[in-house]
């Protein structure tokens, strides 16, 4: 077992990952944006950002690792939590304490860790900005400053973190575990549940601004036609690449869900009808770019889409919206079973 934080330090930590309203929230592009650079320019297998909570280390993004929580007391990252400071272990079969750990004697038999401490504005440590690598690994000055600038670009992303309004008011009012519940555990985004809440709450805000409003709805072209002949691991592969393409892809605070099955839904608030339709453009037009490399080969993922729009002035409940997205969707995938399409119900 690694060291662990002392237990006044972990209320302190609590209480400010309450205040800060981020513990159990879906995934955010502020963050995953930082660990493909720390993936990128560190050249690792996993860059991760990740909290402390009770007991717990729960990452709030990840690459190159399908991990939501860990026991502390079974995570590398114990020890930066720790000391509070970076932590760098170049090869952790040479470490007393690491070369025993199930991460390293187990899989995936990491053999590099570096952390970096993020703090809240009192200095209390949180969490951590973290890099792994299935290889010993010579750290580079240059190697040290990026770890420390993408670690303080995340804690400052923790500090001004805004979220929507809807989203606000649903993890406001929910305890950690009701919050959790509302996350979709394969993909990381609002679940069906939260789903009808946001969109309820948006309705009622949009009317009240006199604001547009739009819902799109989507689904994954051929999925289970890519289930039946790749398998269900590769089909979640496919549900998770979606997930996050939407997320890096709209707007900070619009919400993401998954709806059900291959269906996701998008809730975008303040909108324009023009400002909807370059969003979806390029959705598709991501989703295109880059074939899903799976154990089995590529895999290429299109998507459908159907958007409705509301437009300020106009009044329309939440259900209505959704119906009028799902038929424009359908009209999508009739228009063209090939590749992906996109239709947009205004009213």
């Amino acid at each position: 077992m690694l060291e662990r934080p002392f237990a006044n330090t972990e209320t302190l930590r609590l209480a400010d990952l309450h205040s800060l309203a981020i513990f159990y929230t879906p995934l955010d592009a502020r963050f995953d944006r930082l660990t493909r650079l720390a993936q990128k320019a560190l050249g690792v297998q996993v860059a991760a950002i990740a909290l402390a909570h009770q007991g717990k280390l729960w990452f709030k993004s990840v690459q190159g690792w399908n991990i939501h929580e860990l026991e502390l007391s079974a995570s590398f990252c114990a020890r930066t939590l720790a000391r509070g400071e970076l932590t760098i272990v170049e090869d952790t079969r040479l470490d007393a304490e690491f070369a025993r750990h199930q991460l390293v004697q187990g899989a995936p038999h990491f053999r590099f860790y570096a952390g970096f401490p993020i703090r809240d504005r009192g200095g209390i440590v949180v969490g951590t900005m973290a890099a792994y690598d299935l290889s010993p690994r010579q750290v580079s000055p240059a190697d040290v400053q990026a770890l420390r600038d993408l670690g303080d670009l995340a804690q400052r992303e923790f500090l001004t973190a805004e979220l929507c309004d809807a989203q606000a008011q649903i993890i406001g009012k929910l305890d950690l575990a009701r919050r959790s519940a509302m996350i979709d555990a394969l993909t990381r985004v609002w679940n069906r549940r939260a789903a009808e809440d946001l969109l309820a709450l948006a309705v009622e805000q949009a009317e009240r601004e006199d604001s547009g409003l739009a819902v799109c709805m989507l689904d994954v072209d051929r999925f289970k036609e890519i289930n039946d002949t790749a398998g269900h691991q590769v089909g979640d592969q496919v549900l998770r690449r979606v997930a996050a393409t939407l997320v890096s892809n709209v707007r900070d605070g619009d919400s993401v869900c998954r709806y059900g099955g291959d269906e996701f839904l998008v809730i975008l608030q303040r909108i324009s009808r023009e400002e909807v339709e370059r969003i979806t453009d390029r959705i598709r037009q991501r989703m295109a770019e880059f074939p899903l490399r799976t154990k089995s080969g590529q895999v290429m993922v299109g998507i459908s889409a159907g958007t409705a729009w509301r437009a300020p002035g106009r009044h329309m409940s939440g259900e209505s919206l959704i119906e009028l997205a799902d038929q424009a969707l359908y009209r999508a995938k009739q228009a063209s079973r090939s590749g992906s399409r996109s239709g947009i119900t205004a009213s």
